[in-house]
């Protein structure tokens, strides 16, 4: 037989295999991890709507919201806070309404941090909306961490920020990190959130991944890493998980334990259907799954933190039933009260 003739009954014979590897993978479910794992330490985080901050709210509420979040083993909340404008200034907002949700945390749930949720969306990036904030201006940079070191005089424990979309690599996004890191000051929580992980990066894809090498970079400067496993435009729930397991898998191994920053993985409870959004995909329970298997046996787990839930706001009763039964151990009954507890929360959105 030549080569040649040999080369044409192999390549559709390895395009068939290839093409049934990604059916499988796609569409068979990997084994599920139920079993009890010690992953889960309490020290999660959730983000909460602008509310809070905001806007008045009743005292009965804020502890209740507080309290609540406690029991569920929540250890950073990070609330919203109106974006930058082109000034890198935060529009004005509730100084008091801010105190007084700070003085609630204190007193119901004392060992919650309270980090504003900052940030906005990037200029130069089409976007539903026009972005304000131009990281290669050292003016707004600067503006941006005089309102950070603000907050903190406040009597935040930290901020959280979270500026989208950013290309891989950013260097001015390194440089307003490293400002904010002398500004916070070394008691405080430099809190960001990121992109997924990916093993590399193409011209069209350098805002929806980042590499291992810049989060390594980012890890020097920053006290923790709220990677957002979400939005990944994956089509199916197998396909969803086996992402999520090695998001887990891949980031405490990068970082290791070469770093003080801390990682904590970002998981979605939002509906909807989009160009990067299933909701029937990447469901809270997938996504916990994912984590569970991603880290289980991994020697390089030190770095991991906890999971971060957005959102509060769209967190219905099942889906806290799931976490409680999936991430913390403890069965859905234990859950019922608090979310009930939750439930009455909605109000004056």
């Amino acid at each position: 037989m030549t080569r040649r003739r040999l080369l044409w009954i192999t390549l559709p014979l390895g395009f068939l295999v290839l093409a049934a590897g990604g059916v499988h993978l796609a569409y068979r479910h990997p084994p599920e991890d139920r079993e009890p794992h010690p992953f889960n330490q309490d020290r999660n985080a959730v983000w909460l709507e602008h509310r809070w901050l905001e806007k008045a709210q009743s005292l009965p509420a804020m502890e209740a919201l507080l309290a609540t979040l406690a029991a569920r083993g929540v250890q950073y909340s990070f609330p919203h806070l109106t974006p930058f404008d082109q000034k890198g200034r935060l529009p004005p907002h509730s100084r008091e309404q801010m105190r007084l949700f700070l003085e609630a945390a204190r007193r119901v749930a004392p060992q919650m941090k309270v980090l504003p949720w900052l940030g906005g969306v990037r200029e130069g990036v089409r976007r539903m909306r026009p972005g304000t904030i131009d990281l290669s201006d050292l003016v707004q940079r600067q503006q941006i961490v005089a309102e950070c070191r603000g907050l903190i005089d406040e009597g935040f424990d930290g901020v959280h920020l979270n500026i989208e979309p950013l290309d891989d690599g950013n260097v001015d996004f390194l440089a307003l990190l490293h400002a904010l890191r002398n500004a916070v000051g070394p008691d405080k929580i430099l809190s960001i959130a990121t992109p997924r992980p990916a093993p590399f990066t193409l011209p069209i894809t350098r805002n929806f991944v980042w590499t291992a090498d810049y989060y390594r970079r980012l890890a020097a400067a920053v006290d923790q890493i709220v990677i957002m496993v979400y939005d990944t435009g994956l089509p199916t729930a197998p396909l969803y998980r086996r992402y999520v397991a090695y998001a887990s898998r891949s980031m405490t191994a990068t970082l290791g334990t070469q770093t003080h920053a801390r990682v904590l993985l970002g998981v979605p409870t939002y509906d909807g259907r989009g160009i990067t959004h299933r909701g029937d995909v990447e469901t809270l329970e997938n996504a916990l799954l994912g984590v569970v298997s991603g880290l289980r046996g991994k020697p390089e787990g030190g770095t991991f933190e906890g999971i971060a839930i957005y959102a509060e706001w769209t967190t219905d009763t099942d889906e806290w039933n799931a976490y409680e039964r999936i991430w913390r151990g403890r069965p859905p009954e234990g859950a019922a009260s608090a979310s009930g507890a939750g439930a009455d929360l909605q109000i004056a959105r």
